[in-house]
């Protein structure tokens, strides 16, 4: 009997794993094909409406074809299991993305109350629209409980048309926000009856670009806690549930329409390494870069905002109502109209933020705009922050009569050029100290502060290793301990604890100014005649073509720009190059004696060296040189390929061909790069 049992037991165990095998299946859609198969790769289904019927299991794949587009709404219902997620993606030969584009639907893809699935490999874009709400990818879940273990990486969202507050009347600034937003990636928890949150949800490695009205979007109805603002009462109804384990990595945002990424409604939310490049673009009502509210403990971090439009907000980050324990820190901004930081409790007090360690360059409008509402135990220090010619701005500007318990110190501030730095601040509360400020106006309260110069390596590029901290200036070693401070700075460099601390964002020791550099920002728009430059050819000043760098430079096939650096030391050199298109080569050349004696040469097919670059995007070159042992180790992105060997001492760098070049910066022995 024992011997029947077992085998029994044996058989089940058998036909379970027989079964698990069999429910692990991929399934194929190719929407090219003429005929609506089964969904297997030799008859694939050619339609969303039979892509989105077909049952999926754990385990189970929906792939798409790459180089075919599908038209309409796929919708997924069903949930995978741990370990085991279903995966949408994407199947054959090439690199070119499967497109599914929403036609006259509100979404290309809806996750509706599905738990363990991963997304990727899509192209998405819903262009039809802009007076009715559309979305790329929406994960919707309500009366659901705990949806979980989501995965949306290597997307490509664009042209995004939702409603916006400027695309319909009459005007109302909640359009296209709140619930069922609309624009590129919107999660949103609903319902009334049964609590319904997130965990574990990861949003990585996506490209989102020319989207309306948000970028990256969270929203719940299940918000409702003392801490929450009043106003909110008309947009949220249900008891607080909160989201956990979101996390938006390594994702890229262009021309966004209104927001970038936004949190709402969550518990120690991660948002980092994420570029922003454009936002607020066609809203006409108040939206910032990266922001969080109604939750807690969110870390924003190593993330870049720039190119926000107007000063309805326009800001680059955002600390918003109903929030405790948020902080910002090690993220750069720069050539945001709006300005630097946005903090906005309204009638619930904002607690116990900090700000620190971020570099802000030219960022307009303000630097720090507090709505109305109390702060109790905000925190910010160790943040650089400068702003250039033709800016006038306040530094601080306050719109409110509550109380500001907020610590403002060690901080660098340098003004250069017209314009001025002015305060809109007078309650004594707000704590100003051990602060640098350059060119900026005085400030009635402020104690201990620095006003030469603080000794930045290059003012005015946007690359955080421009501010540095040069050897001999005041700002080293002149800040104050902060309890509970970052064991490190932006660079990595570990943050003094028994020694006293630099001002500023940069703790390392003193480095070299710059010895040449260009920003191409002082010429006017056209000029063909740089100073200190050699030219060959056709080349002009230009606008930034990504619309956030002021001017740039142009060269045009075949033409050549070349200046003299100094190549008896080592040095390190760096500037940003963008071209238009990969099927052109150009090279950066270091000349000695009218010699080339590095060429660091861009193949015609989209090659440096060993890694490729993307056209139509800013890109970072570096070259360090070691002029002991003749090698020059270039980089692209802060990526390296092979050291160059070579022979000569370098006296000029040359740039040849057809791109748009800035920021170029040259500095002695090896401290710095910079673009």
């Amino acid at each position: 009997m024992r011997l029947t049992m077992l085998a029994g037991i044996i058989a089940s165990l058998s036909n379970a794993m027989v079964l698990s095998a069999a429910a692990s299946t991929s399934y194929y859609v190719d929407c090219s094909t003429s005929s609506n198969g089964k969904g297997s790769v030799d008859s694939p289904f050619n339609q969303l409406t039979a892509a989105s019927n077909q049952q999926l299991g754990p385990g189970d794949s929906l792939l798409f074809k790459r180089n075919a587009t599908c038209q309409g709404q796929l919708t997924i219902n069903d949930s995978g299991s741990i370990g085991s997620p279903i995966v949408i993606g994407a199947y054959g030969k090439g690199f070119d993305l499967p497109v599914i584009t929403a036609g006259n639907k509100t979404n290309a893809v809806l996750l509706n109350a599905t738990s363990h699935i991963v997304i990727e490999n899509l192209e998405l874009t819903n262009p039809i629209g802009n007076t009715v709400r559309k979305r790329g990818l929406y994960i919707y879940a309500a009366d659901a409980g705990n949806i979980t273990d989501i995965t949306v990486q290597n997307l490509y969202i664009n042209n995004v048309r939702g409603l916006m507050p400027s695309t319909i009347s009459p005007f109302n600034a909640a359009n296209g926000k709140y619930a069922n937003a609309t624009g590129g990636l919107v999660i949103e928890a609903g319902g009334n009856t049964t609590s319904t949150w997130f965990s574990n949800i990861l949003i990585q490695n996506n490209t989102i670009r020319s989207v309306d009205r948000q970028g990256i979007y969270t929203w719940t109805n299940w918000c409702r806690r003392p801490a929450m603002a009043s106003f909110w009462d008309t947009l949220c109804f249900q008891p607080w549930a909160p989201s956990t384990g979101f996390v938006v990595r390594n994702n890229q945002l262009y021309d966004i329409g209104g927001d970038g990424i936004v949190v709402k409604g969550y518990v120690n939310a991660l948002v980092e390494h994420n570029k922003l490049i454009g936002f607020n673009k066609r809203s006409n009502s108040p939206n910032a870069g990266m922001w969080t509210a109604n939750s807690d403990g969110s870390l924003f971090q190593y993330n870049r905002a720039s190119g926000g439009t107007t000063t309805s907000d326009g800001m680059a980050y955002d600390v918003d109502h109903s929030t405790s324990g948020t902080v910002f820190q090690y993220n750069l901004s720069h050539d945001n109209e709006g300005g630097f930081f946005l903090i906005c409790p309204y009638d619930k007090p904002t607690q116990d933020f900090i700000i620190r360690y971020n570099l802000s360059v030219n960022d307009k409008a303000r630097g720090f705009e507090i709505c109305d509402g109390a702060l109790v135990n905000g925190s910010i220090y160790k943040n650089t922050i400068l702003i250039g010619s033709r800016i006038t701005s306040n530094l601080v500007q306050e719109s409110t009569n509550a109380s500001l318990d907020v610590h403002l110190v060690d901080n660098i501030v340098r003004k250069s050029g017209s314009g001025a730095v002015n305060w809109q601040l007078s309650d004594p509360k707000f704590i100003v100290d051990h602060n640098a400020f350059y060119g900026v106006s005085s400030y009635a309260y402020a104690t201990n502060t620095i006003t030469s110069p603080p000794g930045l390596a290059m003012p005015g590029v946007r690359d955080p290793k421009g501010y540095f901290l040069v050897s001999g200036y005041p700002t080293l070693g002149a800040g104050i301990a902060v309890s509970d401070d970052a064991s490190q700075d932006f660079f990595g460099n570990p943050v003094a604890s028994n020694t006293k601390p630099n001002i500023g964002f940069y703790a390392g020791p003193g480095t070299n100014a710059a010895n040449t550099s260009d920003l191409f920002d002082s010429y006017n728009i056209g000029a063909n005649s740089l100073s200190g430059w050699n030219s060959t050819g056709n080349i002009k000043i230009i606008a930034d073509p990504a619309g956030d760098l002021g001017n740039s430079l142009q060269l045009s096939g075949g033409s050549s720009v070349k200046r003299s650096i100094f190549g008896q030391k080592n040095f390190r050199l760096s500037v940003l190059f963008w071209a238009n298109q990969t099927n052109a080569s150009f090279e950066i050349d270091l000349i000695g004696s009218g010699k080339i004696l590095v060429s660091i040469p861009f193949s015609s097919s989209g090659q440096f060296g060993s890694l490729s670059y993307t056209p139509n995007e800013w890109h970072l070159v570096e070259l360090d040189v070691n002029t002991s042992s003749l090698l020059a180790q270039p980089s692209l992105d802060s990526q390296t390929i092979n050291s160059i060997k070579y022979a000569g001492i370098i006296d000029s760098v040359q740039f040849k061909a057809e791109i748009f070049a800035d920021a170029l910066f040259v500095v002695d022995d090896f401290y710095i790069v910079i673009a």
